[in-house]
């Protein structure tokens, strides 16, 4: 999960005492472990992290514990004194991929060499300070929105018409984001003014798709990621930040079905088709464009655009082949191809010093089951009970295949490497003896 560490770490550094140590150093931590977990990491990458920092800084014991909503860490120091600080994460942040490399870089670098608390903590500022590129934003949204609203079933009519509302969706984003109460508010209203302006538009357009154009727009809000982090939290052992990520994804979901249901409504649209997917090869060549624009849109680093859309096109590829040759059902194909994902973000974060995640989401954007989730929640408004058993099985299948890769890949590789340092730690007793 961690590239480019080292397992031993420096002593506390030599200009300044024990305490200086943990009244400057404690803070700033939760502020990076805030930053990251508003940058898109996961719970296991920043307990690891602070708690890696905070020994490397003299502390001989650190209790850390991260969830979705606070951090809480204990600093035990040589004099046995402990020191304890909580941070409340209040809004859930954009997922910013470089942002997140850069905090991730700063603390691998803080406890192979730690560096004067005050510089860690301007250094971090710095890191803060960058604002995400909004043109990485509306272009990636764009091109993703387009991409995905064919790649689900929908016409090139319908990716165009979706391009436009994305820019919308994307001035959303920017503007009215940053003044809502909260993640669900903001959802709710910004679901609601795109889903009448939808409406309007299928006035004019009679040929286009609602569903397909809803879909492709709100893949740039869809939890389906934040899902199966949750459920990979579960399974991980994180239960109560799996639990709390779960329930929290369950209600974006559902003021985003609402927002848009309650729009087409008071429009007079009806939206009672289910349109089925589109061909295998449609969706393999609208895949590359669309796990492309996700990563600008997430503010992927320049130079891993191109290797990280290849994963998402190969998994893709795996899970169209698996589907027509092995098994009929998503979570078979799911998981070998999110397997394949996992094992691919392992390699390349190592080779690039990067979070796993920055591959992985990219990689498995493709498989994250936007539309079956849009239709679950459609479903359970408009009382087709069957239909919502059906989409909703769908949708679990998808979140279990991809949850349940990550966690074995995950279990697989730290065992190897708790393995290694045990191995090499015997070792180096017997060189010693």
């Amino acid at each position: 999960m961690l590239p480019g560490h080292t397992a031993s770490a420096a002593p506390i550094p030599q200009f300044t005492d024990s305490e200086s140590v943990a009244l400057k150093v404690l803070p700033c931590l939760l502020d990076i472990g805030e930053s990251m977990i508003l940058a898109g990491a996961d719970v296991n990458l920043v307990e690891l992290l602070v708690r890696r920092v905070g020994h490397a800084y003299g502390a001989v014991k650190m209790n850390v514990l991260v969830i979705t909503a606070s951090i809480i860490v204990t600093m035990t120091m040589p004099d046995t004194r402990e020191y304890t600080q909580t941070r409340r994460i209040e809004n859930a942040g954009e997922t910013d991929f470089a942002k997140l490399e850069k905090l991730t870089n700063l603390c691998i670098e803080s406890y192979q060499k730690p560096i004067p608390p005050d510089e860690l903590k301007r250094r971090f500022e710095e890191i803060r300070s960058i604002a995400f590129p909004k043109s990485f934003l509306f272009v990636g949204g764009v091109i993703a929105s387009a991409s995905f609203a064919v790649f689900f079933g929908g016409s090139i009519l319908d990716g165009v018409v979706t391009a436009a509302f994305a820019v919308l969706m994307c001035l959303m984003i920017v503007y009215l984001k940053p003044i809502t109460p909260n993640t669900i508010a903001f959802n709710f209203m910004s679901c609601a003014i795109t889903g009448l302006c939808i409406g309007a538009a299928s006035l004019f357009v009679p040929n286009m798709s609602v569903d397909m154009v809803i879909i492709g727009v709100i893949m740039l809000l869809i939890p389906g990621v934040a899902m199966t982090n949750a459920t990979r939290d579960m399974i991980s052992g994180d239960t109560i930040s799996g639990v709390m990520r779960f329930v929290e994804t369950i209600l974006w979901a559902a003021s985003i079905a609402l927002g848009f249901m309650a729009s087409l409504w008071i429009m007079g649209v009806q939206t009672s088709e289910f349109i089925s997917n589109a061909p295998p090869l449609i969706s393999f060549i609208a895949c590359i464009p669309a796990t492309f624009g996700f990563a600008l849109f997430f503010d992927v680093r320049k130079s891993l655009l191109a290797i990280t859309t290849i994963g998402g096109v190969i998994t893709w590829g795996i899970y169209l082949l698996l589907s027509e040759y092995v098994s009929a059902d998503a979570f078979t194909p799911t998981f070998i191809a999110s397997c394949f994902a996992a094992i691919y973000s392992e390699v390349l974060a190592k080779r690039f010093r990067t979070p796993t995640s920055t591959f992985f989401i990219i990689s498995v954007i493709p498989l994250v089951p936007g539309r079956a989730l849009y239709f679950t929640m459609k479903c359970a408004l408009l009382g087709s009970w069957a239909q919502f058993g059906d989409y909703g099985l769908l949708t679990l299948q998808f979140v279990l295949g991809i949850a349940l890769s990550i966690s074995v890949v995950w279990a697989i590789s730290r065992t190897w490497s708790n393995f290694r340092n045990e191995r090499d730690k015997r070792y180096s007793q017997k060189k010693a003896g």
